[in-house]
């Protein structure tokens, strides 16, 4: 049934008793204008039931539901205000039993009749006033001991409600002890009064128990929640009443919370005026929080949310800020960015808002910290205090992590999600992580875009990573994974982890202290180690016999001198292999080796804030010839190391191209000097030379020359020795020749180191004769002056004949051989001499 007050004014007496009865009906009820509901119907005597008590909003009963609302209660954000419709519900102050909104008397012998439940308020101004024995809002007196009826489901949503209670009567519960199960406040604002022996919310007291016995006085189950809810709730003073609570005191009271909605925080004032209090221990709170009082005025409220809160107890000054989750490195922080990031606030005594103006940086160096971290790249969680002109102060955390949001470039018109999260490397082997295990290790943080703080268990981790790294660990396997925590907003973060394993592990069984560390690989020369660089490459780390860590700082190198040794050794540029034990202060000692090699990564240089990948190697000399090497023979013989960021032994490669070029010339017993460079799989390479040794011999071929030069040895990079020059009648010697890879005759530079065996061959020119064309050796023409173009039709031929028999030469000739059929035929030769045959080409003239 709906149910519109416009201008309602309605009086009743002992005639009609009730101005609206809703009994045992579903009723909403919606309030226009001014509407008022005065109800006469009691009596001046105090008196157990009789006809002629009523209510000004009767309804009896623990069943039907009466709903009353505003006639914009439906409008999204909707606060009430002076313009939304109000309802007086007055019972005669004057009167027992005179009801406001509660039961009537009169029907409390019928069970069926007796009680009152299941009232909501959602909106409209709303008062209610009781008579005597009577509560503003309840159950009317002594109705659980005469029908068993009580108080029940009283949810309030919305609106203004001021409800006064009367001697024995609540502004919100009971008449007369009756209990109260179930008072919900989750919007609104409520001003609750109780009349004496009776609080502001909650059963009140039974003047005469041992006449009623039935009645409890029991108050359970009330809640105030929400975000902009208030509640004032003042019981008798005189009477020692509470503010929330039960006239029988607290034994009867159970479940009285107080719990703020996401994004907002609680706070519960206990005093004995509005103007007179302190706040309950606990406040502010962010979660639910039993409500547990000491004096009779009770304010309970919700504000925005805040990280850490702050509250003055002389000044009652409040103060609250949120921490910042930002990714480390890029721009600095202004002081404003920081005010709206942490979203500080505060509150005078009386409530007055501080402007944020007047909320001020205590130690203006905190900021500088902050953006001097924050621009180099730097993690870890940095103070930030605010102070109001009180100096009530509250302080805050910056957090920075490797990974993630960038707070810097937050828009306050545009608010998103931010998230943050850093890498972390832990050891592997053993049993695999939990899930809260690794949001913890990877100190995941998150904040909604109201900054409302995300809790850890609103993260999860991406399924496919989490069972791949947990298979690693368990397998004892080391490595770099990805790991992506995801916000229950969608935002989201990917960091590194690394699982290492420790080169050299000590357990120590008579005081049950475990150290272990890692070897360390560094380029020698330079600057020397400082024992705090040795302990961060080797990443030393010790656990007392509670499984405890030790401070690193309590960690020593147990031999001064090794350390000594191992700086001299790389300030001189020494290479080789040194030996350096660390220590508990129990002495429990582990030691590793450091790898000084000639080329390669600089362990004195390494940023501890950024760990990077080392690598090292030394160059090398091989003798050439037999076999080709193996990638693993190339890295053994230039001991080349290498170490992942989380210092992890890392599997180093050669340069395959580069390989293969050594091979081919070691294989062809060539010597020479060769890079190879070795990398890790992340990139970071080192470069060496690899360098073939041997002998070569340097042959000579005097080409008809009249001597042959003695064959030369060397070792490889050597010069050859020119020798004396050969003869060769009717030639000029044009030097020493080789053939290059490509076939191409080339002369060979004595100046030119050798690196292979090496066969050079005389290089003739025939003199010319009769002032005509000089032949090289190959017998080409050519003239000095100009180049002819070949006569294919010019040939030269020799036939010598001895007693002993007959030899042709065919002398050098330049172009192809021309054809001349018929010219000798066959040509007897007999008796001693050599007979020349030539043949010119005849001149033509025109």
């Amino acid at each position: 049934m709906d149910l519109t007050l416009d201008n309602v004014n309605i009086t009743c007496d002992t005639t009609k008793m009730d101005c609206i009865n809703v009994s045992h009906a579903n009723v909403t009820m919606t309030l226009e204008g001014t509407n008022q509901l005065i109800c006469n119907a009691g009596t001046t005597g105090d008196a157990t039931g009789g006809p002629t008590y009523g209510a000004a909003l009767a309804k009896d009963g623990m069943d039907g539901q009466l709903t009353i609302q505003c006639d914009r209660t439906e409008e999204k954000g909707h606060k009430c205000d002076d313009n939304c419709g109000s309802l007086l519900a007055k019972g005669n102050p004057d009167l027992y039993h005179a009801g406001a909104i509660s039961n009537a008397m009169r029907k409390i012998n019928t069970p069926s009749e007796c009680g009152f439940a299941n009232l909501t308020v959602k909106g409209g101004n709303i008062e209610a006033l009781a008579g005597k024995h009577s509560p503003g809002i309840g159950s009317i007196c002594i109705s659980e001991h005469q029908g068993g009826g009580y108080t029940k489901n009283i949810r309030i949503t919305g609106g203004n409600i001021r409800a006064v209670g009367t001697e024995y009567g609540s502004g919100i519960g009971s008449g007369y002890g009756n209990k109260v199960d179930g008072i919900y406040i989750s919007g609104g604002t409520v001003n609750a009064t109780g009349g004496a022996y009776a609080p502001g919310i909650g059963a009140s007291k039974c003047g005469n128990s041992p006449v009623f016995p039935n009645q409890s006085m029991i108050t359970t189950n009330i809640e105030i929640s929400g975000g902009d809810t208030v509640v004032i709730a003042v019981g008798d003073s005189a009477s020692s009443m509470p503010g929330i609570g039960s006239g029988a005191g607290n034994s009867k009271v159970s479940n009285v919370l107080a719990s703020p909605e996401l994004g907002y925080q609680g706070y519960i004032q206990d005093g004995t005026t509005l103007d007179h209090y302190t706040f309950m221990q606990g406040t502010p709170f962010a979660s639910t929080t039993a409500i547990t009082l000491g004096q009779f005025c009770t304010k309970v409220y919700f504000g925005p949310y805040r990280d850490v809160n702050e509250i003055d107890p002389d000044t009652k000054d409040q103060i609250g800020a949120n921490h910042v989750i930002s990714k480390t490195g890029g721009e600095e922080f202004t002081q404003s960015q920081l005010k709206k990031l942490t979203k500080v606030n505060g509150k005078e005594e009386d409530g007055t808002s501080f402007n944020v103006e007047e909320l001020n940086f205590k130690d203006p160096k905190q900021v500088e910290v902050i953006n001097k971290a924050k621009k180099e790249g730097k993690i870890g969680e940095y103070p930030l205090t605010y102070c109001t002109p009180n100096g009530t102060e509250v302080t805050v955390s910056i957090f920075l992590r490797d990974c993630g949001t960038d707070a810097a470039e937050f828009d306050p018109e545009h608010p998103t999600p931010s998230i943050g999260a850093n890498g972390f490397e832990k050891e592997t082997g053993g049993n695999p992580f939990t899930e809260e295990e690794l949001k913890n290790y990877g100190a995941v943080k998150g904040k909604d875009k109201d900054g409302n703080t995300v809790p850890l268990d609103g993260f999860t981790l991406d399924p496919g990573q989490f069972q791949q790294i947990n298979a690693a660990k368990t397998a004892g396997k080391t490595g770099s994974f990805d790991l992506t925590y995801t916000a229950d907003n969608g935002s989201k973060v990917t960091v590194k982890i690394s699982l290492i394993h420790y080169d050299e592990v000590t357990e120590d069984p008579e005081n049950d202290e475990i150290i272990k560390a890692m070897h360390i690989i560094s380029k020698t020369g330079g600057e020397a180690f400082t024992e705090e660089q040795l302990k961060e490459l080797s990443i030393v780390r010790a656990f007392d016999e509670h499984g405890d860590e030790i401070p690193r700082e309590d960690l020593v190198i147990s031999d001064p001198e090794q350390a000594r040794r191992i700086n001299e050794a790389k300030v001189a540029g020494e290479i080789g292999d040194f030996l350096l034990s660390f220590q508990t202060p129990n002495k429990t000692e582990v030691t590793v080796t450091v790898f000084l090699r000639e080329k390669g990564s600089d362990g004195a240089k390494a940023d501890k804030e950024t760990p990077q990948s080392l690598i090292a190697a030394n160059n090398i000399s091989h003798e050439t010839k037999g076999k080709a090497f193996s990638e693993a023979e190339l890295i053994a013989l230039c001991k080349a190391k290498g170490k992942d960021a989380s210092r992890n032994n890392a599997q180093v490669k050669a340069d395959e191209t580069q390989m293969s070029l050594i091979n081919k010339a070691k294989t062809a017993g060539k010597t020479g000097s060769f890079d190879l460079t070795f990398s890790l799989s992340d990139g970071t390479k080192v470069t060496v030379k690899v360098s073939l040794t041997g002998n070569h011999n340097v042959s000579f071929d005097p080409n008809g020359g009249d001597y042959i030069p003695e064959t030369q040895i060397l070792s490889g990079g050597k010069k050859a020795i020119e020798p004396k020059e050969p003869k060769r009648d009717g030639y000029t010697f044009e030097g020493w020749y080789y053939k290059d890879e490509t076939g191409k005759e080339v002369r060979w530079d004595f100046g030119t180191p050798v690196h292979e065996d090496l066969k050079l061959i005389a290089k003739w020119k025939r003199i010319p004769s009769n002032g005509g064309d000089s032949e090289e050796n190959d017998g080409k023409k050519t003239d000095p002056k100009k180049k002819k173009s070949p006569d294919k039709r010019w040939n030269y031929h020799e036939i010598e004949n001895t007693q002993n028999g007959s030899k042709d030469k065919t002398a050098p000739r330049t172009g192809d051989e021309a054809e001349i059929p018929g010219l000798f035929g066959i040509i007897g030769l007999s008796g001693i001499g050599t007979m020349t045959l030539y043949y010119r080409k005849k001149k033509r003239f025109k």
